[in-house]
């Protein structure tokens, strides 16, 4: 009986996760860096958005 339980945690657990990632790859389709942050790649671009949004508010 606790096999089953343990296997129903389990497979809850990973369809959990695979709802999870996939959520999180359509949230961060446009970002190339798909939602990491910890390179300087990353805060280049962001400079860089944050530079066309204040160009585009200029109009």
């Amino acid at each position: 009986m606790w096999q089953y339980i343990v296997l129903t945690i389990a497979i809850l657990s990973a369809v959990g996760y695979v709802i999870y990632r996939t959520w999180q790859s359509f949230r961060a389709a446009s970002n190339p860096c798909h939602g990491c942050s910890g390179c300087s790649i990353n805060k280049q671009l962001k400079v860089k958005q944050k530079g066309k949004q204040k160009h585009l508010c200029s109009k």
